[in-house]
């Protein structure tokens, strides 16, 4: 069975003739970069009637004129336009991203936004040629990229269904539990060649420090002497959050300072009176401290509080 004949849009012999017009480059090696015959560029060249090397074609600029100046309106107008140009390189790579993609995410992007720029503009912004792009575009989808492209679609419906919080691993599980038969390295290799990424959550601070408080504060016994001779003769207590599973939990400690070991300890998922003195009364129920024992703590509101002083 022989070769079928190619077929070439309208729109990509325009795109040819205009690339053999602007390139200078001669015309043997534009059709070689466009994959076609040479002959054929010429008569597409030809039937457009667009300009051809040599001074033949511009009858009204004699070879042997003598240099002249510039035009001053000609040259406002040339920078007008690479004014214009430069402006809309600029969006182009606003809206379509950076150049670290591969060839396939450029042309991709490109033929997305085809009706919104020239392509030659958006091929020279994105740093590749028309004519990869045009074989990227007349060459037949195989079906494992158009099964990619289906693909993409379920992960970025999961991925904007979970406000971007979702990796390969959540999306993977979701889509089997959709009856999607599809392995996480295959969606972690379609995210990455799409630049799907997760969006960092804001890092949580929760504040365990509130000395802005009217409460009563109790006079300060220890006055920065870290030094104890004994145990239970001064303690130190104090306050933290840790990030669990099931979400930020805070935890009460009571020190030795002595033995530098914790006597007392409470966690809960506020930071209420009741979680120190829950600590503090470990602390006496395991170590039954004697008179004079000074217990140190800073001046938030919780040890302030009147639970805590009762």
């Amino acid at each position: 069975m022989g070769q079928s004949r190619r077929q070439f849009t309208d729109e990509f012999k325009r795109e040819a003739v205009a690339l053999l017009a602007s390139s200078g480059r001669p015309l043997t090696q534009i059709a070689g970069e466009l994959g076609i015959a040479p002959s054929m560029l010429r008569n597409w060249r030809d039937r457009s009637g667009g300009p051809n090397a040599g001074p033949a074609l511009r009858p009204n600029t004699p070879a042997s004129a003598p240099h002249s100046a510039p035009d001053p309106a000609a040259e406002i107008s040339r920078l007008r336009r690479d004014n214009d140009r430069l402006r809309m390189e600029r969006d182009i790579l606003k809206n379509c991203g950076h150049l670290l993609g591969t060839p396939e995410m450029r042309f991709r992007q490109i033929e997305d936004q085809r009706d919104v720029w020239p392509v030659r503009v958006m091929c020279d912004a994105l740093s590749v040629s028309p004519s990869g792009y045009y074989a990227w575009r007349s060459r037949p989808e195989s079906p494992r990229k158009i099964a990619d492209r289906g693909l993409l679609g379920d992960i970025q419906r999961v991925h904007a269904r979970h406000r971007e919080r979702y990796g390969a691993p959540r999306i993977h599980a979701e889509l089997r539990a959709e009856g999607h038969t599809v392995s996480r390295k295959r969606i972690e290799r379609v995210m990455r060649q799409h630049g799907i990424r997760v969006r960092a959550s804001r890092r949580y601070r929760a504040c365990t420090t509130d000395s802005k408080h009217s409460l009563p504060v109790a006079a300060n016994l220890l006055d920065q002497n870290f030094v104890a001779n004994r145990p239970n003769q001064v303690w130190l207590a104090d306050i933290t959050y840790i990030p669990t599973g099931e979400g930020w939990l805070y935890l009460a400690v009571i020190l030795d300072l002595f033995t530098r070991k914790a006597v007392g300890w409470a966690m809960r998922d506020h930071m209420r009176a009741e979680l120190t003195i829950a600590a503090l009364t470990m602390a006496i129920q395991r170590r039954r401290p004697g008179a004079g024992l000074i217990h140190h703590s800073d001046s938030k509101s919780v040890p302030a509080s009147g639970s805590w002083a009762a």
